[in-house]
């Protein structure tokens, strides 16, 4: 295998930093109760996340109960990894249970994909590293001077991930079988935020005129936390992502590439800038540039406490809040989870059987989905199919807009109940 290395000087940023030497502990396995990139969040299972999200709700049927002819292991459905940023990435994928990838880690670059099969049955997750470098052993960093081969989500100085990444990284996480015979998905901001990120649902490609009937602008959710790659406000250049202009995406209009810049909470950058000339810890409306590249750890991963990690005397609903880390994260990706109980607004629940598409720096808008059409996609779940209702209401561009807007406005502080009513008389009347 050639090797690989980094390159500086990029625009992007992506590679702008020389090689930090970390010390990493071992990676955790599995089996672990703690996330995938070494902190301590408390996770759902789906079937506790269905019964959440559509509690009270009659019996399941759908059917893919019926399209599905074999055991979910032996079905094989498309995984595939694409690289839009403008430097190259090395992707990593961790196997949870099922049947998983050939390939754990590659390098990717600019405009490539990865195309690689998985299970039915299988539960993981895929996230991108950057900087790195290897060595032709696959076993870095190239330097030889020991500590980690990548800036963030590295896993244990490995090309091919033998276990999990180190925080923060964005991640992209599937449970594609289940006991209700649907998939669960999310991009999850938990363990912090290193790279843009959406997930296309792979609807057309399955065979199951269940998924095929599905407005594929209810299933492919984008977060994107970096405002190199945001598109100012207004902007609909991505509402076609894995989808149509028959289908637009509902995109949040509610952040700035300015707000970006500066979301994450100054003690939470990854790196963050120092503050010239007396050393003072720069206060966070300093207003000190910071850098185009800005990895952010959550709470959870810079403190492992249980109070932001949602464990010990704090791991129910009702004693683990969302940090000012989370709230921040949920402002500029609607979609993404941003604490462990973040279900009912970053849960993608559809009928099992279908394959998937991670997008590393889709440019554009956050996705707003899950605000937009909740209704829409708990009956869904519930169901197990799309209505006529549905499709009709996802064409429906007057809806998505007004809903969407509705949305962001309570979404921001200080927002209530009756600015929102105030905000859809004023779309009555016009």
């Amino acid at each position: 295998m050639p090797e690989v290395t980094r390159e500086q000087g990029s625009s992007s940023g992506l590679r702008s930093r020389k090689p930090r030497n970390v010390r990493l502990d071992k990676p955790k396995t599995a089996s672990s109760r703690r996330s995938g990139t070494d902190t301590k969040r408390r996770r759902p299972r789906p079937s506790t996340i269905y019964k959440f999200l559509v509690m009270g709700s009659s019996a399941f049927t759908t059917p893919a109960r019926a399209h599905l002819q074999m055991h979910p292991r032996d079905v094989f459905l498309p995984l595939r990894v694409t690289n839009n940023c403008p430097d190259p990435i090395w992707p990593a994928i961790l196997t949870q249970s099922g049947t998983g990838p050939a390939s754990t880690g590659f390098m990717l670059n600019p405009g490539d994909t990865q195309s690689q099969t998985v299970g039915g049955d299988w539960i993981g997750r895929v996230w991108g590293r950057t900087n790195c470098s290897f060595p032709n052993s696959g076993t870095g960093p190239a330097s030889g001077s020991g500590g980690a081969a990548c800036d963030t989500g590295d896993c244990g100085s490995f090309l091919q991930c033998p276990g999990a990444g180190q925080a923060p990284a964005t991640l992209a996480e599937f449970t594609l079988s289940s006991d209700t015979y649907q998939t669960f998905y999310d991009i999850s901001l938990v363990d912090g935020y290193n790279l843009p990120i959406g997930i296309i649902s792979l609807l057309d490609e399955s065979g199951n005129t269940t998924l095929q009937d599905i407005p594929p602008n209810l299933t492919n959710p984008v977060c994107i936390g970096t405002s190199s790659l945001l598109a100012p406000v207004g902007s609909t250049s991505d509402a076609d992502f894995g989808s149509n202009s028959t289908f637009p995406l509902p995109l949040d209009q509610s952040v700035t590439p300015s707000f970006v810049q500066s979301w994450c909470p100054w003690p939470l950058q990854l790196d963050p800038p120092q503050k010239p000339g007396d050393g003072v810890y720069p206060y966070p409306d300093d207003n000190i540039q910071r850098p185009i590249f800005n990895p952010c750890l959550s709470a959870c991963a810079k403190y492992n406490k249980d109070q932001y990690c949602c464990t010990g005397s704090h791991n129910t609903p009702a004693t683990c809040s969302p940090s000012d880390y989370s709230t921040q994260a949920k402002k500029v990706c609607p979609d993404a989870y941003s604490y462990a109980y973040d279900d009912q607004t970053s849960t993608f629940i559809i009928p099992q059987g279908g394959g998937f598409e991670v997008v590393f720096c889709p440019a554009g808008r956050s996705t707003n989905i899950l605000a937009t059409f909740g209704d829409q996609l708990r009956q869904l779940a519930q169901t197990g199919h799309a209505t006529r209702d549905i499709v009709a209401l996802a064409q429906n561009v007057t809806y998505i807009r007004e809903k969407n807007t509705a949305a962001a406005l309570l979404s921001q502080p200080g927002a209530s109940l009756l600015s929102v009513a105030l905000l859809w008389v004023l779309v009555f009347l016009a």
